[in-house]
């Protein structure tokens, strides 16, 4: 299990881009009562990881050797399944579902990325763009016009980049607001930071 696709409790997905991520994904990990909306999609998750507080008593028959019954209520189900995922042999996880209904559990699972301690290669996926995990340098494929914010929550970190149209020499983001609102002037923009992580965000075309 290289990749898997952990699929949250949020919104489902409408977006065709992480809609077809789902439906080609070989290995499907739902946060608990996700299965709900998975099953109605037509499509079988591979693990269901939670509480089992939010899934149907049928769902739950159905699905009976599938579920991993985790309580630990000081984490929430996307971190535990960030974590069943790496102790399985998992190196990337591209996260689903992870946005809507609630602001707060929306922006919990945003900074995750950041927060959490794994190796796991982490991207989240909403139905207007994605989340991505800046390390050391990188390249990121892009369009002339796209949309890019950036947010680190470390103000030491110094962040350089190039082919944005506001781009940033060895700066510093001292506000989660400073590094948004940007936009890439080519078919691709690099990102160096000076240590730890920041998180990129791409609007879909």
């Amino acid at each position: 299990m290289n990749s898997v696709v952990i699929l949250a409790n949020g919104d489902f997905p409408k977006h065709p881009t992480p809609l077809r991520i789902l439906k080609e994904a070989a290995s499907i990990i739902c946060c608990d009562g996700a299965v709900n909306y998975l099953n109605e999609y037509g499509l079988k998750p591979s693990q269901i990881i939670g509480d089992m507080d939010s899934i149907s008593k049928e769902l739950k028959i159905k699905y009976e050797g599938r579920l991993i019954h985790i309580e630990e209520q000081n984490e929430n189900d996307l971190r535990k399944a960030l974590k069943w995922a790496e102790n399985n042999g998992a190196k990337k996880a591209i996260i689903l579902g992870a946005t809507g209904k609630r602001d707060d559990h929306s922006l919990a699972n945003i900074f995750t990325l950041l927060e959490f301690p794994s190796q796991l290669k982490m991207t989240i996926f909403t139905d207007h763009g994605k989340f991505s995990v800046v390390k050391g340098d990188q390249k990121f494929a892009s369009f002339t016009g796209e949309q890019v914010s950036l947010f680190s929550v470390d103000q030491t970190i110094e962040i350089t980049t190039t082919y944005l149209k506001y781009n940033l020499n060895s700066k510093k983001l001292t506000t989660l607001y400073f590094g948004s609102l940007n936009e890439s002037i080519n078919d691709i923009f690099t990102i160096s930071i000076s240590h730890g992580e920041i998180l990129v965000y791409q609007v879909f075309k």
